[in-house]
């Protein structure tokens, strides 16, 4: 059973399906493997395929901050869910794990599968929390087995293999671990796409992996005040790194509490934002989409999550697949096959036609056209004379479009492209009208 071959395009700024261009569009399901009952999970496959998800990214080590009664199926013998047996696994679970790849392959979405979470890896910032709370960690000899294990159980559905999941790489020790984990995946599934899940705002990936992944996933993560890296993160990785597809792998999740306990929800807004702005800064292979209650599985049972982290009540999984957000998301692939006129253009970063401060306005050329995110409603103020343009915005939350006058200052070099009308979001695009 295949979804066809995946691999990098030419320009190495994206994905190819079968030589086709092809846009990561994931869901975050950390916790489908030991959370989510058959039934259900067949409807949520369903209603995600509706919405144009076709990657699921899960974990393939339990959820260390998963909502709590989960099923109390474990990938290796335990009692409680945190304390394991690394040396005696569950079959059960894998024969799980297994069936519930082939109903998400049947959908036409394929899997990302994590094979080390950074709570279970020591040096880690997840494995301090787990530490303090007197929680065993992965010991270095069953990395191997365990990666052999998921290829082994897992491997047939053409999954892309997330070697490491919500890392950062500040230990020696942690480095250790991950280059075991990247050997052994190497080996055992050489034709298959890698990458690294970090952590927020992690921009920094060791010299020794960055040959051994195929494209570069980055978080700009739940902190209230840390929605800039949306577009931030992007910059940097562009200039610190050999050119690779890249995507914003954890973008704010749908009415999620900010970390920290700090009081506000993220809206679909909000995730669109870091989604466009991510997009005109380089991201341009995909994106992925969270919502706070489906990646930890919250349920009528609920009593909160396993470990714990500072967010604020979930919302139930059936809930958050209702929220609009996932359908703004859907939406990306379409406007930018529109604009890239089917993946023939590229879009390039070019924030140096804003003329304006505010850097959350993000700007790209795509071909001879001028696109624009802007969060906000205001005018757009670009460097140079653009005359002989037309310009347009597209509503990003009503799907409305208007056609905006502009003014072209010829002494200042300079091109004003006036208010739209909506009262969100907005694409602006400048398009030549020869």
């Amino acid at each position: 059973m295949t979804l066809g071959k995946l691999a990098v395009n030419d320009r190495r700024d994206g994905f190819t399906l079968d030589g086709k261009p092809w846009f990561w569009l994931a869901d975050t399901c950390w916790s489908a493997f030991t959370s989510i009952e058959l039934a259900d999970w067949d409807y949520y496959l369903a209603r995600r395929a509706e919405q144009g998800i076709n990657v699921l990214q899960i974990n393939t080590l339990p959820q260390w901050d998963r909502c709590r009664p989960d099923l109390g199926l474990y990938p290796y013998a335990s009692e409680d869910g945190t304390v394991f047996d690394w040396s005696t696994p569950n079959e059960a679970y894998w024969q799980r794990a297994r069936e519930m790849c082939r109903m998400a392959v049947e959908r036409g979405i394929r899997p990302a599968l994590v094979l080390l979470w950074c709570n279970y890896i020591p040096g880690t910032w997840g494995a301090n929390i787990s530490e303090k709370l007197g929680v065993p960690l992965l010991p270095f000899e069953e990395v191997r087995p365990h990666i052999e294990r998921v290829v082994e159980h897992l491997g047939e559905f053409d999954p892309v293999y997330v070697v490491a999941g919500d890392t950062d790489f500040k230990a020696d020790e942690a480095i250790r671990y991950y280059e075991e984990g990247f050997s052994a995946i190497c080996e055992l599934a050489p034709d298959s796409l890698r990458c690294v899940h970090i952590n927020r705002g992690n921009r920094s990936i060791p010299e020794q992996f960055v040959d051994r992944v195929d494209f570069y996933m980055y978080q700009p993560g739940h902190n209230y005040e840390g929605q800039d890296e949306a577009w931030k993160l992007p910059e940097d990785f562009c200039s610190l790194y050999p050119k690779k597809p890249l995507l914003n792998s954890e973008p704010c999740y749908e009415q999620m509490g900010a970390s920290r306990n700090v009081y506000w929800r993220f809206s679909a807004q909000d995730c669109r934002a870091s989604a466009w702005s991510g997009i005109l800064s380089g991201a341009t292979a995909g994106l992925t989409y969270g919502a706070h209650g489906v990646w930890n599985w919250q349920t009528a049972a609920s009593r909160g999550s396993v470990l714990g982290e500072g967010f604020d009540m979930p919302f139930r999984w059936q809930e958050c697949l209702q929220f609009p957000g996932v359908w703004d998301f859907g939406l990306v692939s379409h406007v930018l096959d529109a604009l890239t006129e089917g993946g023939k253009l590229a879009i390039e970063p070019a924030q140096e036609l804003l003329d304006d401060a505010r850097e959350a306005i993000r700007v790209a050329r795509v071909g001879e056209r001028i696109v624009a995110y802007l969060p906000r409603v205001t005018a757009l103020k670009l460097r140079g004379d653009l005359d002989g343009m037309r310009a347009v915005a597209f509503d990003l939350e009503d799907k409305r479009l208007a056609h905006l006058p502009m003014r072209v200052d010829t002494q200042a070099g300079t091109t004003r492209v006036e208010q739209h009308p909506f009262g969100h979001d907005a694409l602006v695009v400048l398009t030549p009208t020869a």
